[in-house]
């Protein structure tokens, strides 16, 4: 089989100006086109035909699920099939009723992202250097089926979509020491202690990932899920009671899918943190080096949250049970260079 091979493509275009010599603007757009993804399809899926197309998992009034549940004597039997003597009336519906699933990864899925990058950055220059960067984006996907008996794949929002991002560094060396605005006659034993120091920061800023709930029952209003910021919290991270069908009894068996694959306005907690490092040089000898460092991570200790429970029969719905990422970590190095 002479498959397809995936590949992308990629355009830029960037405008960038330098201002007072040592600050440069740069404003870009990025676009990616990413095509004959892999896409795994069940090609003996029982058609969509045969499926509810209720809304509601109404038995009293539609019997597809009693139906397609209900077993019969296997006709295949002892012919080389996967079943034993009785065999459920759906499997019977499928393309080739003798065997179960038959996944096909076939290379027929894409995906497409577009992106506007602002950056501003001071140039190292004097003993310091600061940048700040804000991605404000957009990445769909069409890698997968709503339904295994749809013709098509699927185009959502895609679970890597982040639309913010944004990131403020600098580097400092500190005015102290021989060569330097304070101390610069000191003596060679003081400069050891006081010269050759570098503070480092990073904070990043990125939204969170958007949420998927699975096939289930929805009956209200999709713009009603998402809760405004102030009344957010662990405890219930959306409006659970927009519209979802909780009850176990009454969640969707044998049906057309029609709830989104993920939904763009319902996100998990976005991830910050604030890493710092501080840095000491030492000239030992002419050919002999040494750096101490001391890194901090997620300095301020802020909490990065797991997603909710998007599982609408679990008591847990709506909550979040974990944190994602580490908590505030400390570690310092020493090297040699020689």
């Amino acid at each position: 089989m002479n498959r397809l091979q995936p590949y992308s493509q990629r355009w830029t275009f960037d405008v960038q100006r330098t201002v007072l010599k040592e600050f440069l603007v740069d404003v870009g757009y990025v676009g990616n086109k990413a095509i004959h993804l892999g896409a795994d399809r069940n090609i003996n899926a029982t058609p969509n035909q045969y499926l509810s197309t209720s809304i509601l998992r109404d038995q009293a009034m539609i019997n597809t699920n009693n139906t397609l549940t209900a077993t019969v004597p296997n006709p295949f039997f002892g012919l080389n099939s996967v079943y034993p003597k009785t065999i459920a009336v759906s499997d019977l519906l499928r393309p080739y009723p003798q065997f179960g699933d038959i996944t096909e990864t076939q290379p027929i899925g894409y995906s497409w992202y577009h992106a506007l990058q602002v950056r501003a950055e001071k140039r190292f220059a004097r003993g310091y250097m600061a940048g700040v960067s804000y991605t404000y984006a957009k990445n769909m996907e069409a890698t997968g089926f709503l339904n295994a008996g749809d013709a098509s794949v699927n185009r959502s929002i895609s679970s890597l979509d982040r639309p913010h991002r944004l990131n403020l560094q600098s580097i400092v060396e500190l005015p102290f020491g021989r060569g330097k605005a304070l101390g610069s006659n000191v003596p060679k034993v003081l400069d050891h202690v006081i010269g050759g120091w570098q503070l480092n920061n990073i904070f990043t800023y990125q939204s969170g990932a958007p949420l998927s709930f699975g096939n289930i029952i929805f009956l209200g209003n999709l713009h009603d899920i998402p809760l405004p910021s102030d009344q957010r919290g662990v405890n219930r991270w959306f409006n659970t009671a927009a519209g979802f069908v909780t009850a176990s009894a009454q969640q969707p068996f044998s049906n057309i899918r029609t709830f989104p694959k993920y939904l763009a306005g319902v996100r998990g907690d976005g991830q910050t943190a604030w890493n710092v490092s501080v840095v000491k040089r030492l000239q030992l000898r002419e050919r002999v080096k040494m750096e101490l460092r001391f890194e901090g991570y997620d300095v301020l200790n802020h909490p990065n949250f797991s997603d909710p429970t998007t599982t609408v029969t679990s008591s847990a719905f709506g909550t979040v049970t974990s944190q994602a990422g580490l908590s505030r970590e400390f570690q310092g190095a020493l090297r040699l260079a020689f």
